[in-house]
């Protein structure tokens, strides 16, 4: 999974930029593959693998992410995308 990042809150006004927090968007293109169905399940493994290890991390800088996944995440084990987020998670 491709995973693009930026510092700070989005630029919101019913965003409280002083509150730490961690904001996640997916993206899902055709390449990915052609079916609606499996581009969606892929987002929402990401999405969960985030949560999950998101209460693991106590101390984060308020971020955006950007996740993209790849064509080899669709075959892969939850856990492997777990030890992605992680790996990336441990990095900030």
């Amino acid at each position: 999974m491709s995973i693009k990042w930026l510092r700070g809150a989005p630029k919101n006004p019913n965003i409280n930029p002083e509150k730490m927090a961690i904001y996640l968007g997916t993206a899902a293109s055709l390449k990915l593959d052609k079916s609606a169905v499996k581009r969606n399940r892929m987002r929402r493994r990401c999405r969960e693998g985030f949560r999950r290890t998101l209460k693991s991390h106590k101390k984060l800088p308020t971020i955006q992410l950007l996740v993209q996944p790849r064509a080899a995440s669709l075959d892969c084990d939850f856990d492997d995308i777990l030890r992605d987020v992680d790996s990336f998670l441990s990095q900030l």
